[in-house]
């Protein structure tokens, strides 16, 4: 156990170490009560927030109830335990010991991979790592895992932070300047392209296509993809102002002034008010 590991975490109690040897030199019906007295006992350990005694010693029911036939405590052990591992992963990623809460992460996964959170907790401390493609394949896995479950919410959460991470990417591609270059612009529709492999269009996804292809000079394109983003927005006339600007950009470089006009007139909400204003003053 590392240096970490040891300031967050109190060490293994006598009791739990002599259960474990006296356990392995027991005939299987002193085996079985044994396996209760350790699922109390980390139970007992949990609630007195001695989480590092609780760990063992619910891995360790889990092993003893396996071999005495009890499914139920074994999975009630498993899950619990890596339940504290996510909680002890998560706190290790807060304190940036980015490798360690990956480890405790994964081995929750391991012991138990019913328990959803260490798949997040995974893809954020590889995230935090600079390993994105990792990170990817690790809401990859908490999205099959929805499937395979039923749990949309698990699904979600795995689109969620695929979404993030590829609209992030294609932002900021479109952001490196004040006026975006062509090749700023094929990055971000590069992003945008390998974000559909995940997940379905949403009104992001149409919108960064639209700006992307204004850059690049494709007004056209980029009219029809905003036309598309307004009809899956479902957000406030703030949040849609940015699609409706552009939109107006696309159709002013496309020469048709008196729809611009329309375009920029919807756009005159939040942060994009006073640029749309202008261009109402100057058409």
């Amino acid at each position: 156990m590392n240096t970490m590991m040891s300031k967050l975490l109190k060490p293994l109690s006598l009791a739990v170490l002599l259960a474990f040897v006296i356990g392995g030199m027991t005939t299987l019906p002193v085996l079985a009560q044994d396996y209760k007295e350790s699922y109390n006992a980390a139970i007992e350990a949990a609630k007195a927030k001695d989480y590092t005694t609780a760990y063992s010693a619910f891995v360790e029911a889990a092993k003893l109830a396996d071999d005495a036939g009890d499914k139920e405590i074994a999975q009630r052990a498993r899950k619990v335990a890596a339940q504290i591992d996510y909680n002890t992963g998560k706190q290790l990623v807060a304190n940036e010991s980015f490798d360690e809460g990956l480890k405790r992460f994964e081995q929750g996964i391991a012991l138990f991979p019913q328990y959803s959170n260490n798949y997040s907790g995974k893809a954020l401390a590889l995230k935090k790592l600079n390993r994105d493609d990792d990170a990817i394949s690790a809401y990859q896995e908490l999205i099959d895992y929805g499937n395979a479950n039923n749990d949309t919410q698990a699904v979600r959460e795995g689109e969620k932070g695929i979404r993030d991470h590829y609209i992030y990417l294609a932002s900021s591609a479109l952001g490196r300047s004040s006026e975006p270059s062509a090749s700023d612009a094929r990055d971000a529709i590069g992003y945008i392209e390998k974000l559909q492999e995940f997940v379905e269009p949403d009104a992001d996804i149409y919108f960064y296509l639209a700006a992307a292809n204004n850059t690049l000079g494709n007004y056209e394109e980029a009219i029809q993809y905003a036309d598309q983003a307004l009809q899956l927005h479902s957000g406030s006339r703030s949040d849609a102002a940015k699609i409706h600007f552009v939109k107006g950009e696309a159709l002013m470089y496309n020469g048709n002034t008196a729809a611009a006009k329309e375009s920029f007139q919807s756009a005159t909400f939040g942060s994009y008010k006073s640029l749309a204003e202008h261009y109402l003053e100057t058409l």
